[in-house]
């Protein structure tokens, strides 16, 4: 989960959702498969593959 999104759980602050960057995984430089940021798996995020090609690519609406 993201900082925005931690945050996000908390009374009050929940439009905070909205302010998460942590839409795509972030890989290691020179790294194979080694993530340095992995895209938050918040629930509020709706992922879907983009509109003209199916894809497993994660896209954040």
């Amino acid at each position: 989960m993201s900082t925005e999104c931690a945050l996000a759980q908390r009374p009050g602050y929940s439009p905070w959702h909205q302010e998460c960057r942590q839409t795509k995984d972030i890989p290691l430089p020179h790294s194979h498969g080694i993530l340095l940021v992995r895209r938050c798996t918040c629930p509020h995020h709706h992922y879907a593959p983009p509109s003209d090609a199916p894809s497993t690519e994660p896209h954040c609406w």
